[in-house]
């Protein structure tokens, strides 16, 4: 009878014991994947819009690889809006730099997403000018300015999302800037999953 009884709590213990091991083990995605990080920076004035695009691949043991872009030189070119009767003239110059890129697959409620970190830097220059009817054109602002990390990490991109969206799977935020309109700040990951080994 005591031969049986350790031989039940033995065998409880090794199924328990295996089941914690499979608990433990970390999230693999079912397909090899290969695809585009895309970081888009745009305003409605002056009108623009910018993207710096990586190149990533995500393997079936869950490795993740991003490219590191090379830092992104930008130039809106002067646009022009009237406010309240008044022209204004706005130009932005600047760079976009991303940094410290890295990824996890990882899983919530039984949905894969690949998990990104990055650090963004976008540094710039807003030149403006207001229009006079007797002086033309002037100078009314050289702002220099620094955006760091408009939207934060990680960054949980939907893997299901990134393969059948049109545009992705997409994280990002529009800001509403008055009276020049917007700024939107997004990310979008597309990929597609590789047949074989």
């Amino acid at each position: 009878m005591k031969t049986n009884l350790f031989l039940i709590l033995l065998l409880s213990l090794a199924i328990l014991t295996g089941c914690k091991d499979d608990e433990d083990k970390d999230p693999v995605p079912e397909n090899n994947y290969i695809g585009t990080l895309q970081m888009d920076y745009s305003r409605t004035f002056p009108e623009f819009s910018e993207s710096v695009i990586m190149t990533v691949t995500l393997d079936k043991s869950g490795n993740v690889f991003i490219s590191e872009p090379d830092q992104l030189t930008y130039d809106s070119g002067e646009d022009i809006i009237a406010v309240d009767g008044d022209q204004i003239k706005q130009q932005e110059a600047g760079t976009i730099t991303i940094t410290s890129l890295s990824g996890s697959y990882i899983e919530t409620d039984g949905d894969g997403f690949l998990s990104v970190n990055a650090s963004t830097l976008i540094d710039g220059t807003q030149i403006t000018w207001g229009w006079d009817e007797e002086l033309g054109w002037i100078l009314a602002g050289n702002v220099p300015f620094s955006v760091e990390d408009p939207v934060e990490s990680p960054m949980d991109f939907n893997i299901d999302d990134a393969v059948i969206g049109t545009n992705g799977s997409q994280i990002g935020a529009t800001v509403q800037v008055p009276p020049f309109g917007s700024v939107t700040y997004k990310w979008a990951l597309s990929l597609i999953p590789m047949n074989g080994k």
